[in-house]
């Protein structure tokens, strides 16, 4: 019975030995929750979705701009771009520091008009509709992709 009276007295002195000579108890850090997690953001390879916050956007960050771009449209809308396959983090700051989304973001191909002919193990990109024409896309046999970027380049200036 003295064993638990002793854990007793011990465990109800407990936040005053740690308060130190002022008497005063030492402040518990309470760890904050994360950001609220939405999402994940699923984007279509080489489009744009725009996405509405409901805090100001001060700035973002996101994990790799090689699967896709963000940008900051106004004070509370984002532009996601889809550039790569893959999944990439994303991370939206308000004006006081604090991070007001934390997400990932998809970047996936599910256009029902894309086609990719494999020849001799190198696979060729097309956009069938209503014709197949060439469309470049990641991973394509490296003179295929080159050969069509410049053409579309060389038309665009």
């Amino acid at each position: 019975m003295k064993r638990v009276w002793t854990a007793i007295m011990i465990a109800l002195s407990a936040p005053y030995a740690m308060a130190g000579e002022t008497g005063q108890k030492v402040p518990q850090v309470i760890a904050e929750p994360a950001a609220p997690m939405i999402g994940p953001i699923t984007v279509q390879f080489q489009e744009s979705v725009p996405i509405t916050l409901r805090e100001s956007v001060a700035g973002v960050s996101v994990g790799s701009s090689y699967v896709a771009n963000v940008a900051v449209h106004d004070s509370h809308t984002i532009l996601i771009t889809g550039r790569s396959y893959g999944t990439t983090s994303l991370h939206v700051i308000d004006g006081d520091g604090n991070v007001v989304v934390d997400t990932v973001i998809q970047v996936v191909d599910m256009s029902p008009s894309r086609v990719t002919v494999n020849r001799g193990g190198s696979d060729y990109s097309m956009h069938c509709a209503p014709n197949c024409r060439p469309a470049p896309n990641v991973g394509d046999e490296k003179e295929y992709f080159s050969n069509t970027v410049q053409q579309a380049q060389s038309i665009s200036r």
